[in-house]
């Protein structure tokens, strides 16, 4: 049974997120790890939608940013959430509903 899509897209993602994330391969670059996050976001099971949204927020942010990459996940979240911007969290949820339901993901969004 799906969640209802509002509980779905409420839940932040924590350190333990990150850190699945960076076991998914050796990232060299915010770039490599924000292009992973829009191919294979919508279909991660191990994240929750609005864990994946705000990831791919924040870590776009570091690579707009030109923030130094960093290889250890905990170092990652920590300037991830240093370097939030609501407006892109904002673009990056829509941006999830639109994948979720193109992917047949969610089709009780509207409810």
């Amino acid at each position: 049974m799906s969640r209802r899509p509002m509980v779905r897209f409420s839940k932040d993602y924590e350190l333990g997120d990150v850190i699945v994330v960076f076991q998914q391969r050796p990232w060299q670059s915010w770039a490599e790890l924000v292009d992973w996050l829009k191919a294979n976001g919508p279909q991660f099971d191990w994240l929750t939608p609005g864990e994946i949204a705000r990831m791919l927020a924040d870590f776009s942010v570091l690579n707009d940013e030109n923030i130094p990459f960093v290889s250890d996940p905990g170092e990652a979240y920590e300037l991830a959430q240093a370097h939030r911007r609501t407006d892109a969290v904002l673009r990056a949820m829509h941006w999830i509903e639109d994948a979720q339901a193109l992917v047949g993901g969610d089709t009780d969004l509207a409810s």
